[in-house]
């Protein structure tokens, strides 16, 4: 395992997360120094307010997951976040922990048990009025089990972590992801196809995918009854359905899911919209882009 800082490593550590302050390098810089001290292969940092958003990951294993399944339905059932919402105070908390040794039977078999996470530990970090970050650290060898030294290290290391984390993010502005490939200007538009297509992962029926889509290009409840040819009162069903689903509560925390998921998501060759062919502009198209 990774032995503990020296005074000089700590602080060339030190100053390059305070260096990247306020920049998208930011996260980055803060797992190197975690992972600096105690030794993790993967993770993974979410914003909680209302419901999770990425932020930064560095999963080179099974990361697909993250976003098909985690963050579209399973987070509900992850221990960390429904500890989280029932009262769990800052600090550095393992998986057996917040458990209690119990996984939901569905969560495990589903979702956890694909990711190869074998050791997980969770920093709860307070940040602001309504926004908690959670940073999830794991390894993958199920030899490699986390010692009392590690734990100590880290629980050593929150406070300069939680405070480096606060002034970072203290500002009440939305939640973005740091994209790690920002794509061109040809193939901008084919990204947002692409990402509005599959918003929600497998969650939403083809239908509430077409509402969600006209939603996002800003139409009104009477404009998609007409685009689709349906009633109003359809439309809002849907609507309330697929903001049901997805843990919503207005078009503007839509749009915000929308605008990570379109930093996020990973680019196909050829995606096809749900509201037919992809050479053809959509409503309002024009000043989508």
């Amino acid at each position: 395992m990774t032995q503990p800082f020296t005074t000089d490593a700590l602080t060339r550590s030190m100053t390059g997360v305070v260096d990247a302050l306020h920049s998208r390098a930011f996260a980055a810089a803060l797992v190197r120094l975690i992972q600096q001290q105690v030794a993790f292969d993967c993770a993974l940092l979410l914003g909680v307010g209302q419901r999770p958003v990425y932020l930064y990951d560095n999963l080179n294993h099974q990361r697909a997951l993250l976003f098909d399944r985690y963050l579209t339905s399973h987070f509900s059932q992850d221990p960390f976040m429904q500890a989280l919402e029932q009262g769990l105070p800052a600090g550095v908390w393992t998986l057996a922990q917040v458990s209690q040794g119990r996984l939901d039977p569905e969560y495990r078999h589903h979702f956890y048990q694909a990711t190869g996470w074998q050791e997980e530990v969770g920093l709860i970090l307070p940040v602001r009025d309504g926004l908690t970050l959670m940073l999830f650290l794991g390894r993958l060898d199920k030899r490699s089990t986390l010692s009392r030294d590690e734990l100590v290290r880290l629980e050593q290391l929150f406070p300069l972590v939680h405070s480096l984390c606060r002034q970072q993010w203290r500002q009440s502005q939305p939640l973005l992801a740091q994209s790690t490939a920002l794509p061109d200007s040809a193939s901008l538009r084919s990204a947002v196809e692409q990402a509005m297509s599959s918003v929600g992962g497998d969650l939403l029926t083809r239908r509430e995918r077409q509402v969600a889509e006209l939603l996002l290009q800003g139409l009104d409840t009477e404009a998609i009854a007409a685009e689709l040819g349906i009633g109003s009162g359809t439309v809002k069903n849907h609507r309330k359905h697929l903001y049901g689903k997805l843990r919503l509560g207005s078009r503007a925390e839509l749009f915000n899911l929308f605008l990570n998921h379109l930093i996020t998501a990973p680019m196909e060759a050829s995606p096809v919209s749900s509201m037919g062919d992809t050479t053809s502009q959509p409503y309002g198209g024009p000043e989508l882009l």
